[in-house]
């Protein structure tokens, strides 16, 4: 029997979410514990088979920093805009895209003067899940801050019905630069 090609598509996004680990909304829930660490290395993009579809690569953009390129070299797929201000550069990269190209396992990487920093979330996301990254905002070079979806098991994948905001500052230390999470608040989303 031959299978679909939509269908073979849905149940491989499927089993890619079932079986990526992503990082969860749970880390958002405690005190900000620090993930990162100065001098680490930058991680590998998870291996997941997602939407094969050549029109999900539309959302990638080439490389035009030195942040990019390490981020390309690590096996992740860029998405999503180069904020950059000062020496500090946010750079998102994907592993892979679901049925609907929306971004499996990413990741937001944080480069200052061209060293890795650390990332916004202690591991890859997926889109319309809990502890996904909605927004990132750059506002100094050493002042980021990301709101990320909030879902309870009773909430539609269209609507999470909570976002956390989580400020993070860049510090220098003496193994190099690293990004530290300062503050979270979680508010339920306005109702439409």
């Amino acid at each position: 029997m031959k299978v679909p090609r939509a269908l073979a598509v849905i149940v491989l996004s499927w089993l890619a979410a079932a079986t990526l680990s992503a990082a969860g909304g749970g880390w958002l829930d405690a005190p900000p514990a620090g993930w990162n660490k100065p001098g680490a290395a930058l991680p590998q993009a998870p291996s997941v088979e997602g939407n094969p579809d050549p029109r999900c690569r539309d959302q990638a953009r080439p490389a035009a920093s030195a942040g990019d390129r390490a981020v390309a070299a690590a096996g992740w797929t860029l998405v999503g805009p180069l904020q950059i201000f000062g020496d500090t550069a946010v750079v998102t990269g994907a592993s892979a895209f679901d049925g609907m190209c929306r971004w499996w396992g990413y990741q937001v990487f944080v480069f200052v003067d061209g060293r890795f920093a650390g990332t916004l979330s202690p591991g890859p996301m997926n889109s319309r899940t809990d502890g996904a990254a909605v927004q990132v905002h750059v506002y100094q070079a050493s002042i980021i801050t990301a709101e990320f979806a909030r879902y309870t098991e009773k909430d539609p994948l269209c609507c999470p019905s909570g976002k956390s905001l989580v400020s993070y500052r860049v510090e220098q230390g003496s193994g190099g630069p690293v990004i530290v999470p300062l503050e979270v608040s979680t508010t339920p989303s306005k109702a439409p």
